[in-house]
Order: C-alpha cells, then sequence, then structure tokens
C-alpha cells in the first residue's frame, strides 16, 4: 500500500507515509482508518515527500476534509505535512483553506513538522508544557 500508516497512542500521534502512485482511494482509506479508530484528535504528519504522482488535487483534499467534519464533531488535532519543497504547492493550498478550523502546517522535513507538533495540544493550541 503507497500509504502506511502508524499510530502512536500514548503520544496521541499519527504518521501517514506515502510512497509512490497514491491514489484518491488511498487518501481515503487513511481517513477512514483514522476516523473508525477515534483519532480525529490526535496531532497527524502526513509525509508525502515521497509520492511520485497522485491523481489528488486541492478540491479532492477539501473533499477529505469535509468528510472529516461530517464524521464527527470532534475537535481536530493538529496537522503537519511534510511536502517536497519544489512539489507544495497543493499543500500551501489546503492550509490555507483549513487552517482556521485547527492548526495546519506545511513542512520541509518530518524533524521539524514532528517539532512543531510536539509544542501543540491535541486540543490544537500550544502547550507550555511541552508535553504532548
Amino acid at each position: 500500500m503507497p500509504i502506511i500508516m502508524e499510530v502512536f497512542h500514548p503520544d496521541r500521534l499519527v504518521i501517514g507515509v506515502g510512497r509512490g502512485d497514491v491514489t484518491a482511494v488511498e487518501y481515503a482509506k487513511l481517513l477512514a482508518d483514522i476516523i473508525q479508530g477515534g483519532m480525529l484528535h490526535y496531532r497527524k504528519i502526513i509525509d508525502v515527500t515521497g509520492v511520485s504522482s497522485s491523481n489528488v488535487g486541492a478540491a479532492e483534499l477539501l473533499a477529505f476534509d469535509e468528510r472529516f467534519k461530517e464524521y464527527s464533531r470532534e475537535r481536530r488535532g493538529p496537522l503537519a505535512i511534510v511536502a517536497d519543497p519544489y512539489r507544495h504547492e497543493i499543500a500551501d493550498a489546503f492550509k490555507a483553506t483549513t487552517s482556521q478550523e485547527r492548526p495546519v502546517e506545511v513542512f520541509r522535513s518530518v524533524r521539524e513538522a514532528r517539532k512543531w507538533l510536539l509544542s501543540m495540544s491535541v486540543g490544537g493550541t500550544a502547550d507550555p508544557s511541552g508535553d504532548p
């Protein structure tokens, strides 16, 4: 499967890593797994730096985001998208459209994304203690 999901329940963290050709169906499966697992409030890192091609554009990503809202009234946790520095336009568009509802940032490395997420509480605000 081109998207591998790892869950770290003690840290309330979901990491999705895309590799190769990723389709809208595979993104939808990731979304369904997060919803069914009751992890909407978890922090999320989605790493798409290894995606070579995808039929998913900004419109499809926004539709996925709407599905998150439909399935749960639960507060959604912060989202860090790790994108290739030369192919980040869709991630930037997604951030611009959805970041008013929860923290969304685009990063160039997983390390930067993880550092930012660890400073966020699962409710989406800064956690001054630094604890996840």
